[in-house]
């Protein structure tokens, strides 16, 4: 067995360099030491780090190398950047529930400082000099005494041969020159010239195009097929079902129980695949239980008055009387990254080799050993930049149906889902109802009462479906003295799955909606209300192992409220409205201005205030609140799946709309400064994004929203 120290040494020891996607000119033409399965340093000077998390436009593919370059005491300018592989040595390599950073901060630093530590102690030994005496400026080891200097790629190879520092000592972040200041994203310029590779520009010699009709009715299986047609389009060469199921009837890959299942069309061409599978004929066996979502929102209604399972419970019950008691309905949302699903791969007897825009490299290696029965140390899995993901590129589904092609035909594939197929073959973000009963008592809210009707994306995965560490604290758990949570699951066979902050972008909307209700009951200025319910204390102690920073939060309120001009007048017709969340770590508050003219909705202004610890990438952060607040703009205005008769109804941006630009409101993001460790980003700015508006909405007309998304009602017209 060869541990970790000696798996790096040989690594280094043998390595001349690692090609990711496509080689880069002149990485070949000087040897390569790796220091650390996310630094490489070559004997030409130049310096290679790696980005371990996926990149689908956060922003980590710059940042985390930032946070490694920082600690290895580099030149950012001078260094190379590439996406890593799937390497079974890193830990935590996805990206998803906005944790790229907030997991690894310190095991970039300690990457960094690692490298750092050996090049120091190389440079000692080969100047016979006391490590301590000796420094390091912008890749090169100095000797401060002699003005003596070495470069890192002078001193890698040797350097490569010392032991690893179990705890390389860290830099003191007072002394941190390149985190915090803004960074251009590493791949702007082979973006904005179009020549930045995606997974659907990769083509392989030999490679075969393919993509799969899969059954209008999620659940159908194929029973049998007429080519017939489909032959008759010029490029299509073979066909091939696919079916999820073995031959006992089991259920091969239960994370994807419906998606692996259709019939591939394989052609010389994109286009002449999709073309053939418009022309092919499939007989399907369809599932009994169709859903409609007309009577499955009847059914979440109906629900309210069942018996719910309590998932969190402070105080004394709420009685009767309560002075809100309102419910809440939330649609179904799809995913639409711009680019659509997609994969290439080839199997070679007990190997494969896949390129995928995935969030999730290590379930993608798992998931293509079991279908293949191959050991997962034989599974390459090149990580591609997506075009956009937002939770649904965290399975592993479209990547499988292109290995299983891979292997049948013995050469390689290339999988490409149609637009239509993207949206109506998705892992949703769950619909539901919920009521909300809420009381005030000397100003400052007693009981809360809320119970959510839905169901389980957890039990549709084939795992226990328990909501309890979703709901167990959702504010304001711990901020009220009577609170009770409660949830009922109602059977539904539509897919569920990640979406941009996924339960919390449903949860947000009720509980800011109930609170600026609350505050209109009783005649109180809502942000009044939200700090008198948040208090003085610095901390709240919400759970047994969590205690709550509510200092963090009632600042994130000030701000936003501030910085927006809260309580200025503003012109007939139009209002200013406030919502807040805690979010995988980040506490955001944000005001939205609109105005309602002759029946229209116009957002004329979005203020954020953030606190996600220290930005590493201010540049960067910025793009993520800004995108977060789009997409939750998109989402409250448009955000809408239909599904009827088991078949969901959208097809395409036509009627699955995103924003367009002139609906784009200004966006005014401001971060308060913190020197603790960065803390989850990308999700946390939109789930306050939709309750914000139509609380604005009240606040211009009078009129409530309950339903989203706002196209769906005439409340404002």
């Amino acid at each position: 067995m060869v541990n970790r120290r000696d798996f790096i040494r040989l690594a280094a020891a043998s390595s001349l360099g690692l090609v990711i996607g496509f080689p880069k000119a002149g990485l070949a033409a000087a040897a390569v030491t790796e220091l650390h399965p996310l630094i490489r340093i070559g004997t030409d000077g130049r310096i290679t780090l790696y980005a371990q998390n996926p990149e689908m436009g956060q922003g980590v593919k710059t940042a985390l190398p930032m946070i490694i370059a920082e600690e290895l005491d580099v030149d950012w300018d001078g260094i190379r950047v590439e996406q890593a592989d799937w390497d079974p040595r890193l830990e935590n390599q996805f990206s998803g529930g906005s944790l790229s950073i907030r997991l690894n901060y310190t095991a970039m630093r300690r990457a960094g400082a690692t490298a750092r530590a050996m090049l120091l102690a190389a440079a000692a030994e080969r100047w016979n000099a006391p490590e301590q005496s000796l420094a390091t400026e912008a890749g090169y080891v100095v000797d401060p005494a002699t003005g003596a200097r070495l470069a890192y790629g002078a001193l890698a190879a040797a350097a490569a041969m010392l032991p690893v520092p179990e705890n390389p000592p860290l830099k003191d972040e007072n002394e941190f020159r390149l985190l915090g200041t803004s960074v251009a994203d590493v791949d702007n310029r082979s973006i904005l010239t179009g020549s930045q590779v995606y997974s659907l520009d990769l083509r392989l010699p030999d490679m075969l195009y393919a993509t799969v009709k899969r059954c209008p009715h999620g659940d159908g299986q194929p029973v049998s097929f007429d080519a017939t047609a489909a032959r008759t389009v010029r490029g299509v060469v073979a066909f091939h079902m696919l079916k999820n199921v073995d031959h006992g009837g089991r259920i091969i890959l239960p994370n994807c129980p419906n998606f692996v299942s259709g019939v591939a069309v394989l052609a010389n061409s994109t286009w002449a695949a999709l073309e053939g599978a418009r022309k092919l004929e499939v007989e399907w066996l369809m599932p009994d239980q169709r859903d409609d979502i007309d009577e499955l929102m009847q059914k979440f209604e109906t629900a309210l008055t069942d018996q719910a399972l309590v998932v969190r419970q402070d105080g004394d019950e709420i009685g009767a009387a309560t002075d809100i008691d309102v419910v809440y309905r939330l649609p179904y949302f799809a995913h639409v990254p711009m680019e659509p699903m997609n994969c290439t791969a080839r199997a070679d007897g007990n190997t494969a080799e896949v390129w995928a825009p995935t969030q999730n490299p290590p379930m993608a290696a798992e998931a293509v050993a079991k279908v293949l029965g191959i050991p997962q140390e034989n599974v390459t899995i090149h990580v591609m930049r997506s075009g956009g993901a937002f939770g649904r590129r965290y399975y592993a589904d479209f990547i499988v149906d292109t290995v299983l092609l891979a292997k049948q035909f013995r050469r390689p594939v290339k999988v490409t889902w149609s637009r239509e197929d993207d949206i109506r073959h998705d892992y949703f973000r769950a619909a539901n109802v919920q009521r909300v009963r809420s009381s005030l008592r000397d100003g400052r809210i007693s009981h809360w009462h809320q119970k959510v009707v839905s169901h389980s994306r957890e039990i549709y995965l084939g795992r226990d479906g328990s909501p309890a560490e979703i709901y167990d604290f959702e504010f304001p758990a711990g901020f009220v003295p009577s609170l009770l949570f409660e949830y009922v699951s109602v059977p539904a066979r539509i897919p569920l799955g990640q979406w941009r902050a996924t339960e919390h972008s449903g949860n947000v909307f009720v509980v800011s909606s109930a609170i600026d209700e609350l505050a209109s009951a009783h005649g109180i200025d809502p942000v009044e209300l939200w700090l008198r319910l948040i208090g003085d204390e610095q901390y709240v102690q919400v759970r047994e192992d969590f205690r709550f920073d509510a200092a963090r939060l009632r600042h994130v309120v000030e701000l936003a409220a501030a910085r927006s001009g809260w309580g200025t007048p503003l012109p007939r017709g139009s209002g200013r409205g406030f919502a807040a969340s805690y979010n995988q770590g980040a506490w955001v508050a944000e005001v939205a201005e609109v105005t309602v003219r002759d029946g229209n909705l116009y957002v004329d202004r979005i203020t954020c205030a953030v606190d996600c610890g220290r930005v590493i990438n201010p540049q960067g952060a910025r793009n993520q609140v800004e995108g977060a607040i789009v997409e939750g703009l998109s989402a409250a205005l448009h955000g809408r799946i239909t599904v009827r008769d088991g078949v969901v109804q959208e097809s395409n941006f036509h009627d699955y709309p995103f924003c367009r630009i002139h609906e784009i409101p200004r966006i005014d993001v401001h971060f308060v400064e913190r020197s603790d460790a960065p803390r989850g980003l990308g999700e946390g700015p939109l789930p306050p994004v939709a309750p914000a508006i139509t609380n604005a909405i009240f606040a211009a007309t009078g009129k409530r929203i309950r339903e989203l998304p706002l196209g769906r009602t005439s409340a404002i017209v």
